[in-house]
């Protein structure tokens, strides 16, 4: 593949993820506020909501892994469903900020918003999935598979930042003083372009038949009994698994917070804007891990990136009482980069525990195990998304009120600061048991193949 064929590859990749974060960011870091403070819904039942939601599609990438390793179609297995979902995906963008009165009844509006948060998320799942259930089919090459990830990240940070930082300006553009309308019609808007992106991405991609090249050896076509027995015999992936949730987690709290603490604790509503903005701050981090990854185990890569974002945490509350603005940004400055590295590679160890599962358990299910993200993401909104608004409701938090009392202030504080921080710890507890060194095994599969074209001459 010529350079000219690889960057195209990597921009239509990367166009995938953008596409489904846009939406993804918008929810993150706008529905909570937008369901409690613009329709006015009791935190308490959003939060519940978005638990509830989550008991029922928190697997649902398993199960639309489990349909991609299963697809035939000359497009491919994962391809497909950029087609399929995508499209759908931009039409639900649009009707989550889309919320008729009904008369003024609340119940009825409840009813509404449960349906298509609950459609959204499994929507959701079926055009996410197959974008890191591709990845391995894209290349054999370890390397590119890291360009890719970063790619795809770089790119999404790219249009989420985007996002955070034009979403309110946007809304008011377009509403005035009536932010509903305003929600309605930007919603459409990025609805319109994540349908695009995905139809681009559906057109541009390609992916190998990996079962041809690799041989019979490789068992594909698994029950759902044989697939989850085959993921469970994966112990590295087992432990992404359980550090994705994590991720996912305090990474959906602190989105969900972020406006709040802009609001409320620091008490610069001007700068909200621009702070959700920094997003972009994530794309250094993004190029980086490519690079760190071939010096260092990816394992490392993601442990040295965590503790960087605990730095980062930690310098925000340090300037929160002379509300020094300054050590904010820089607080979230590094705090946003370490991120960029933590998901990137991120999706390069889903990719490795998906070779390791060929090359040591002779299984071919990278639908299944590539599900990881969607899990973790959908467990992790449902989590985070929840504690996020019974931490709101413990703290007794007031849509209504321009300035929040202390115990509400401490509320956005755990969510936004001090939960993150002592998840992103935990996680690197859990990676100590993370077995796979990708770089023995590359080694190990290069002397494998050497011994075969010195065995076949």
């Amino acid at each position: 593949m010529n350079k000219l064929q690889l960057w195209k590859q990597r921009v239509f990749y990367g166009m995938t993820d953008m596409a489904g974060n846009l939406i993804w960011q918008m929810v993150g870091l706008y529905l909570l506020f937008y369901y409690t403070t613009v329709l006015g819904i009791s935190a308490a039942f959003v939060g519940t909501l978005f638990l509830l939601v989550r008991f029922v599609d928190a697997f649902d990438g398993m199960f639309f892994g489990f349909l991609i390793d299963h697809t035939h179609s000359k497009y491919g297995k994962a391809r497909p469903y950029f087609l399929w979902f995508g499209i759908p995906l931009g039409i639900l963008a649009f009707l989550l900020f889309f919320n008729p009165s009904f008369g003024g009844n609340k119940t009825i509006q409840m009813i509404w918003i449960s349906v298509i948060y609950t459609v959204f998320s499994l929507i959701y799942s079926g055009s996410n999935t197959p974008i890191t259930a591709i990845l391995p089919s894209l290349t054999d090459d370890a390397d590119e598979r890291a360009n890719l990830a970063s790619a795809r990240m770089v790119l999404t940070n790219t249009g989420t930042a985007v996002i955070g930082a034009i979403t309110l300006p946007m809304v008011s553009f377009f509403g005035g003083k009536n932010q509903q309308t305003g929600f309605a019609i930007w919603g459409a808007i990025v609805g319109l372009v994540i349908a695009a992106c995905f139809f681009l991405a559906f057109l541009n991609l390609r992916e190998r038949d990996i079962k041809a090249e690799e041989g019979s050896e490789i068992q594909g076509h698994l029950s759902v009994m044989d697939s989850f027995k085959g993921a469970f015999k994966n112990r590295p992936w087992v432990v992404l698994t359980l550090s994705f949730i994590c991720i996912q987690t305090f990474w959906v709290v602190r989105m969900a917070s972020g406006v709040f603490y802009i609001n409320y604790v620091y008490k610069s509503p001007a700068i909200v804007g621009l702070f959700l903005g920094m997003t972009i701050f994530a794309v250094p981090g993004n190029l980086i891990a490519p690079i760190l990854s071939k010096k260092f185990k990816n394992r490392d890569v993601m442990d040295m990136s965590l503790i960087i974002f605990i730095i980062g945490e930690v310098l925000m509350p340090i300037g929160q009482k002379s509300q020094n603005l300054p050590l904010l940004f820089i607080g979230n400055g590094i705090a946003m980069i370490a991120m960029g590295s933590v998901f990137t590679i991120a999706f390069v160890m889903i990719a490795d525990t998906v070779e390791y599962a060929r090359t040591h358990l002779h299984i071919e299910e990278p639908g299944f195990l590539s599900s990881v993200p969607v899990v973790g993401a959908k467990i992790g909104m449902g989590i985070g998304g929840a504690l996020s608004g019974w931490i709101l409701t413990w703290g007794g938090f007031q849509s209504t009120a321009k300035t929040q009392a202390a115990k509400a202030q401490l509320a956005i504080n755990i969510n936004f600061v001090w939960l993150p921080i002592l998840l992103a710890a935990v996680i690197i507890a859990i990676l100590v048991f993370y077995n796979l060194n990708e770089k023995k095994e590359m080694a190990e599969a290069e002397a494998k193949k050497h011994n075969a074209d010195v065995a076949h001459a």
